[in-house]
């Protein structure tokens, strides 16, 4: 299946799929919130409207009256590339999922952010997710309490935070939520946002991790160190390392590519609470827990700054053989497992 190919462009903004279009290329409102803590204290006033597009993809020989599950697909920071359709498109509607995949790049004029991740705010992804589910459950063939969200990389840094009511509620979504997240070699390990000292994952949550020994995006034993915190607390997240995978292993395209430019996480390991009271500061507890130091507004963007420079280039990319066929079996098995209950 080819990236967008056959899918049509439609001229105006949905807000409701109760009367078409059931599938293909739509757009949809959503916001870009200029960080994390505006976001998170729903200050909405400090929002950009902006119209993203989407494409929607419906498995075949639907029955009449029937309601299918879905899954949203938030890409990563190389934007929308060929593992979205080729892969997951394709296995996902196979198996009776319908499949939304949105662009949060192209809409806000930018192409990838593995040279920046300030080119496009995080939140506007964790927004934009939210708002994909707000617009697919009104599609009439589409199963509610089924809807999933996957992503990648940076995407899986969002299929994991739209996980948690601080990042998921303030975008309305007239009630509905996510059945289950799966996250893909995320990033969100090494700079946490953490508010797991007031709240519990909405939803079930697998993380699937690339190779400690060759991922170069993030330090995977950091990230398993605060799974494990957040598993201690009675969250409903799994986790599994995929021995042999790097970066990206879902992918079917290429077996080795070499990014010449791209940020890097991996030597960071920070964190905070989040606080919600408007003008309350960076957060709580905050601390660079690398070398056991407080931060401060003033120190945490040098800091931060310091561990995410341009690393010269990193690895990623699938393996067919060995690592690719188990992702899709594993995350097969988690929506299946999900969706039957």
């Amino acid at each position: 299946m080819a990236a967008l190919q056959g899918i049509s462009a439609h001229a105006d903004p949905i807000s409701d799929l109760s009367t078409g279009p059931y599938s293909g290329r739509i757009e949809f409102s959503s916001v870009t919130p200029p960080d994390r803590h505006l976001y998170a204290r729903k200050l909405y006033s400090t929002f950009k409207d902006v119209i993203v597009t989407a494409d929607i993809l419906m498995p075949k020989n639907i029955a009449p009256g029937t309601k299918v599950p879905a899954v949203i697909v938030s890409h990563g920071s190389g934007g929308v590339e060929s593992n979205s359709f080729d892969v997951w498109g394709r296995v996902l509607n196979e198996a009776g999922y319908a499949v939304m995949v949105t662009d949060t790049f192209t809409p806000r004029g930018v192409k990838e952010t593995n040279s920046d991740q300030g080119r496009v705010p995080y939140p506007a992804h964790v927004a934009d997710t939210m708002n994909a589910l707000r617009v697919l459950s009104t599609h009439p063939q589409i199963d509610t309490k089924r809807i999933f969200n996957i992503g990648f990389s940076r995407g899986g840094s969002t299929a994991f935070d739209t996980a948690w009511p601080t990042w998921s509620d303030p975008i309305n979504t007239d009630g509905v939520k996510f059945a289950g997240h799966v996250a893909m070699y995320p990033g969100n390990c090494n700079i946490r946002y953490r508010t797991d000292d007031r709240e519990k994952v909405n939803a079930p949550v697998l993380v699937l991790l690339a190779d400690p020994e060759l991922e170069e995006a993030a330090d995977v034993k950091v990230c398993e160190r605060w799974y494990d915190e957040l598993i201690a607390k009675g969250n409903d997240i799994k986790y599994k390392e995929y021995r042999g995978g790097r970066h990206a292993f879902d992918t079917l395209n290429f077996s080795y590519r070499w990014n010449p430019q791209t940020t890097s996480a991996k030597q960071c390991d920070m964190e905070l609470y989040m606080t919600m009271k408007p003008g309350s500061g960076l957060g709580n507890n905050v601390l660079n827990v690398k070398a056991n130091q407080p931060l401060t507004r003033d120190t945490w963007v040098p800091v931060m700054k310091d561990c995410t420079k341009i690393t010269g280039g990193s690895r990623g990319g699938g393996n067919a053989e060995v690592v690719q066929k188990q992702v899709v079996i594993d995350t097969m098995s988690f929506l299946d497992s999900l969706s039957r209950r």
